[in-house]
């Protein structure tokens, strides 16, 4: 992804931020990652927004989906805390 692009990702799109933040470099389940965020059913069309952008992968593993970032998702985390957001 363009680094233009995921600029205007870290300005539009604050809780999209906020969810890869607390993602980090961990693999979360989505049920416990949505606990963690306090927000199941916003916080889970978050994700789903994450995943089509391309900043969060998901994967099936023994009828549990886990989630982690994706190289472009490092990078928007790498850019906010560069900038302060």
């Amino acid at each position: 992804m363009k680094q233009i692009e995921l600029l205007k990702i870290l300005i539009e799109e604050k809780a999209v931020v906020k969810l890869l933040k607390t993602i980090g470099d961990k693999e979360y389940p989505t049920r416990k990652l949505l606990k963690k965020l306090g927000a199941y059913g916003y916080g889970h069309k978050l994700l789903l927004k994450a995943e089509r952008k391309g900043l969060v992968e998901r994967k099936i593993v023994k009828n549990r989906i886990q989630n982690r970032l994706t190289p472009d998702g490092k990078k928007i985390i790498k850019l906010a805390k560069d900038i302060g957001v």
